[in-house]
């Protein structure tokens, strides 16, 4: 029987390829967790509250939503985003509408006044200095750190319909860790129909 020796050469080579073959097997990763685990959901009534996102193209600015489902509401438009996000945006130009956000204290968020818990809001449409440019979207993030656990409360308010027609129709898009929730709302001048609101504890 004639045996077939190595020869040094060819050693180090088969001992190469044995090594690198493990490199070449892709593992994998693990789904993360998200670490914001959302209890005790509750929206006003008659409003449809929707927790999954359907992509629906590429981003677009102002709408309040994440059509490419990457978790960043209207991204490269100019809004602060966070691991905690709350955007609102509606049609009615003339319309004053309200982004209310309340933390976990009671505190609620004022333009370029975070909360003792990290919540800011970014703008806050119409102005009267035209800035906001009839694009009407305010927007409430969180702007560093961990959010603290416990109750919010989102609520979504018509000031003045400034000669807008009523209903005005609202969407609200909200980011709480990589969870969307996403719901639209028609207000109204009037008791029951001026506001509308949604709640959540982490």
């Amino acid at each position: 029987m004639r045996r077939h020796v190595l020869s040094p050469r060819h050693l180090l080579a088969a001992t190469a390829l044995v090594l690198a073959a493990p490199a070449c097997i892709e593992v994998p990763a693990p789904p993360a967790k998200d670490a914001l685990k959302v209890v005790d959901v509750k929206a006003s009534e008659g409003v449809v509250l929707e927790t999954a996102c359907v992509p629906t193209g590429i981003e677009t600015c102002f709408d309040a939503r994440d059509d490419n489902c990457n978790g960043v509401i209207d991204e490269g438009c100019g809004l602060h985003t966070g691991i905690l996000q709350f955007a609102i945006a509606w049609e009615a130009v003339e319309a004053d509408v309200d982004l209310n956000v309340y933390d976990v204290g009671g505190e609620l968020a004022r333009v370029g006044e975070p909360t003792s818990t990290g919540l800011v809001k970014d703008r806050d449409c119409p102005q009267s200095e035209n800035e906001c440019q009839g694009q009407n979207v305010e927007n409430v993030y969180l702007s560093e750190g961990e959010p603290k656990r416990g109750r919010y409360r989102v609520v979504i308010r018509l000031d003045k319909l400034n000669g807008a027609a009523a209903p005005v129709r609202v969407r609200l898009g909200a980011r709480v860790g990589q969870r969307p929730f996403s719901m639209v709302v028609e207000l109204a001048p009037g008791a029951g129909t001026e506001e509308k609101s949604f709640e959540f504890t982490l």
